[in-house]
C-alpha cells in the first residue's frame, strides 16, 4: 500500500452491509414450518437450533435458550438472576442495549472503568457482593474466570454480542454464576434476522424461559413477572440456514481481516483487541495515537464516500439518559477509547479492493 501518486478516486463504501440466508438456503426449514404448522412458542426448528447451537458452544441443551433479541436476552438474565437486587457494576464503553437491558430489569447502574489493553471492565476493585454485567468487546472472548471467582450471591453477565465465533467451546463446566449473551441481530455472523442467545447454568436457563413466556411455568397462570420475548420458528429458520453456512462465513472474514489489519498495520493503527487474538466478528474498529488522528481519517474517508461508525460513541454515561447514573471512577479509559476509536468498513463479501482503498485512504490522511 503506497502514498506516493495521486489520490484515490472516491468509491462509495458502506460500513457494513449485511449478508442474510438467500431464499433457496431457507426454503427447507420453511416447508418443514408449512408441514409442523407451529409457528412459534418453542417449535420444533427453535429446538432444533438450540441443539445446534449447544454442540456449537460445548453446553448441554438445558443450558441454552433463543430469545427474541439480545436486549432482552440480557434483560431477562439481570431480572432473574438469585441476588444482584442492588448496583449493576457495568462499563460505559458499551453499546447502549447494555444499560438498557439492566435499566429494563428495575435494576440501578454503576459504571466502571476499563482496562486500557483489553478494552473490559476492570474488576479488580469490585466489591464484594457485587452483581456484575461485563462486555466483551467487539466480538473479543467473555472472560469465564470471572464465573469461577464469583458465587451466586454476586452474579455475572456477560454480554457477548458479537462474539460468535470467539464463544465456541464454552463447556458447562464454566458457567456456574454466570451467563453469557451472544446476539443473533441481522448485523451479525451467525442470525436469526432478529434474536439473541444466553448459555449459562441450567436452572437459571430454566427462569429465564419461564420469564420470556410471560411468567408461564406448565399451566397458564404466571407464577412470576414476565413477558413475551420467544424466538419465533421464521427466526430460528434463518438461524439455522445462517449455521449452515458458518465455516464458510469465518473463512470469508478471516482472510478478510487478516488483510485489514497487516495494511493498518503499516500505517501504524491498531485495531480491536479481538483482531489481534483471532477472532472475528462483522466490525473493523481502528484504534489511532490519539483524537486528532481519528479526526483526520474520518474526515478524509467521508470526503472520498466511505462511510464510518463511532459504534459506541462517547460511552453510555454522556448519554443523557443515562447521566445521573453513578461512577465508581473517573472514565478515563473510556474517555479516550471514545475519542480514538473508529469503525471502518467491514462485511463478509467486502472486495479486496474495496479493503486496499479504505486502508490507502487512512495511510494518506495520516502522512
Amino acid at each position: 500500500m503506497g502514498n506516493s501518486g495521486s489520490s484515490p478516486t472516491p468509491i462509495r463504501i458502506p460500513v457494513m452491509r449485511p449478508l442474510l440466508p438467500r431464499q433457496a438456503e431457507l426454503a427447507p426449514y420453511l416447508r418443514n414450518i408449512d408441514e409442523s404448522r407451529t409457528y412459534t412458542n418453542f417449535g420444533p426448528l427453535h429446538r432444533r437450533l438450540e441443539v445446534r447451537l449447544a454442540e456449537y458452544f460445548g453446553v448441554r441443551e438445558d443450558e441454552v435458550l433463543l430469545l427474541a433479541n439480545g436486549t432482552l436476552a440480557l434483560q431477562g438474565a439481570v431480572e432473574t438472576a438469585k441476588s444482584g437486587k442492588g448496583a449493576w457494576l457495568m462499563p460505559s464503553w458499551t453499546f447502549v442495549a447494555s444499560a438498557e437491558a439492566v435499566s429494563s430489569a428495575g435494576r440501578e447502574i454503576l459504571f466502571g472503568d476499563v482496562d486500557p489493553a483489553t478494552w473490559r471492565l476492570r474488576m479488580a476493585d469490585s466489591p464484594v457482593g457485587q452483581p456484575c454485567l461485563v462486555v466483551a468487546p467487539f466480538g473479543d472472548a467473555p472472560d469465564l474466570s470471572l464465573f469461577r471467582s464469583r458465587t451466586a450471591e454476586n452474579p455475572v453477565v456477560v454480554d457477548a454480542a458479537s462474539c460468535f465465533d470467539a464463544s465456541k467451546g464454552l463447556t458447562s463446566s464454566d458457567l456456574s454464576n454466570g451467563m453469557v449473551m451472544v446476539s443473533l441481530h441481522a448485523t451479525k455472523l451467525v442470525t436469526t434476522g432478529e434474536g439473541g442467545v444466553l448459555v449459562g447454568d441450567a436452572q437459571w436457563i430454566n427462569d429465564v424461559k419461564r420469564w420470556s413466556n410471560f411468567g408461564f411455568r406448565g399451566r397458564r397462570i404466571a407464577d412470576v413477572r414476565g413477558t413475551n420475548a420467544k424466538l419465533s420458528e421464521y427466526s430460528a429458520a434463518v438461524g439455522l440456514a445462517s449455521l449452515d453456512r458458518w465455516s464458510s462465513t469465518r473463512s470469508e472474514l478471516s482472510e478478510r481481516a487478516t488483510r485489514y489489519r497487516s495494511l493498518l498495520r503499516e500505517a501504524r493503527v491498531g485495531v480491536q483487541p479481538a483482531l489481534d487474538r483471532g477472532h472475528y466478528t462483522s466490525t473493523l474498529v481502528a484504534h489511532f495515537a490519539n483524537a486528532d488522528d481519528r479526526d483526520r481519517v474520518r474526515e478524509a474517508l467521508t470526503g472520498m464516500g466511505i462511510e464510518t461508525r463511532a459504534w459506541w460513541s462517547e460511552g453510555v454515561h454522556r448519554m443523557s439518559t443515562f447521566a445521573e447514573c453513578q461512577r465508581r471512577e473517573q472514565l478515563i479509559v473510556t474517555d479516550r477509547l471514545a475519542s480514538t476509536t473508529l469503525g471502518l468498513p467491514f462485511f463478509v463479501d467486502m472486495a479486496t479492493s474495496e479493503i486496499d482503498h479504505v486502508c490507502e485512504v487512512v495511510a494518506r490522511a495520516l502522512t
